[in-house]
């Protein structure tokens, strides 16, 4: 039963994060007067739907699944020539109706943040336990010690001291800590851990809550400290290893299981992390994803000429029947690595 739980966990959270994406369009393309023809929720036979009133009037519908959600506005799919659709609005109408959505997913991730900042704190770079037999207790770091470097590259929050341990791998790792009035140096050698299918040292962090301003602040730093993290790892995804980590919406609700099991301050963690890597991922260049589409916008505002619609038609077309394609490659690695557990 707690697996079916943790699914709709999974689910849930996957459709509160799609549909913050899609009400940032939304609301950008109001305010930017660009008609929006439909918002729905879900998909699937439609249990319920009304349109509102006048010309443009939109459609609003909840599908029988009520699964993730999409907006449909004017111009962008087809009715090119509308005078108001989006295609013939202006540059920042435009550019910032397409950012809007991944800028929602941010802003979810800094509430997120900022509200658990507030309330149960923020993990620092000290220890506050060390697992016995562990690497750490046997390399001789001890509860109290604060961990200054990594490999002599300087390490200011919890996130940048994991992201050096995972990118160490099994490799002895040098670190600096401060013990007292003292400087430590110890040599641990990570772990892997098959079952969370990270390397571990075997340490936990103190947690330091902060005043409500502060932490939002501070959820500001951690949301774009993050976002900065994903773009320096583009780079390994063209590697096997970073084929092989991808994961899509299945594996997605499986993680949200694992973090779910792990606490409720886990899984609000987790979900600020998957919004932050669902604005990084539609921040991608890449059609049909937001990317692309923010790519032929700022041509057109550095030429002063607008794109084909043909054209763009054409490769948003083409790159969804790809990313379709994509996807259930995605999805079956994801069932595969499940089934592996």
């Amino acid at each position: 039963m707690s697996g079916i739980i943790y699914a709709i966990y999974g689910v849930l959270v996957i459709s509160f994060l799609a549909l913050a994406h899609e009400f940032g369009h939304f609301i950008v393309a109001r305010i930017s007067k660009i008609p929006v023809e439909e918002f729905a929720i879900g998909f699937g036979p439609s249990i319920y739907e009304r349109k509102s009133k006048g010309p443009n009037g939109m459609n609003f519908k909840i599908g029988l699944f009520p699964i993730l959600g999409y907006v449909k506005i004017k111009g962008m799919e087809d009715n090119y020539d509308d005078p108001e659709g989006f295609y013939n609005k202006g540059f920042i109408a435009k550019f910032f109706t397409i950012l809007a959505g991944p800028l929602m997913n941010l802003v979810v991730a800094i509430l997120i943040f900022g509200i658990v900042i507030s309330v149960f704190g923020l993990p620092t770079t000290t220890i506050s336990t060390v697992v016995t037999g562990s690497p750490a207790e046997i390399a001789g770091l001890k509860s109290g010690d604060t961990i200054l470097r990594v490999n002599n590259i300087d390490i200011k929050t919890w996130n940048e001291l994991v992201s050096a341990i995972q990118s160490n791998k099994g490799n002895p790792a040098m670190i600096e800590v401060e013990r007292g009035t003292e400087i430590v140096h110890v040599k641990v050698v990570p772990q892997y851990d098959s079952v969370r299918g990270k390397w571990m040292i075997g340490i936990s962090p103190k947690w330091e809550i902060y005043p409500l301003g502060q932490s939002f602040i501070e959820g500001v730093k951690l949301t774009f400290s993050t976002l900065f993290q994903m773009f320096t790892f583009l780079p390994e995804l063209f590697t096997r290893v970073g084929v092989s980590s991808v994961t899509g919406p299945i594996g997605i609700i499986a993680m949200t299981g694992e973090a779910a099991s792990a606490g409720f301050l886990n899984l609000l963690f987790f979900v600020a992390y998957i919004s932050i890597a669902l604005a990084f991922t539609n921040l991608l260049p890449i059609p049909p994803l937001d990317g692309s589409w923010l790519v032929i916008i700022l041509v057109e505002g550095i030429t002063r000429r607008k794109v084909s619609k043909e054209l763009t038609a054409k490769i948003q077309s083409i790159a969804l029947i790809f990313m379709l394609f994509l996807m259930f490659i995605v999805s079956i690695n994801d069932i595969m690595k499940l089934i592996g557990k």
